[in-house]
């Protein structure tokens, strides 16, 4: 396997990754509606929850962009 098609194979495992995250984030947040709490604590948790997927998704994307400048730029050297 070269390193084109490596590189490919982790972008699409990435993807799929976020994908995954999305879709656990958007079933806690579900959740939340059903619980039986006062409106501060769900504030807190709802809060915790938005750093929480932002760390994990934006670490993944910024990944996934590092990979596409370095493409493009070695491209424009080639070119």
């Amino acid at each position: 396997m070269n390193r084109e098609e490596k590189q490919i194979k982790i972008k699409l495992q990435r993807e799929k990754l976020i994908e995954d995250l999305e879709g656990v984030y958007k079933n806690a947040f579900n959740e939340l509606t059903n619980l039986q709490i006062e409106e501060g604590s769900i504030v807190k948790l709802s809060k915790a929850y938005l750093l929480s997927r932002e760390a994990a998704i934006n670490e993944l994307k910024e990944e996934i962009e590092k990979q596409i400048i370095t493409k493009s730029s070695k491209a424009e050297k080639e070119n």
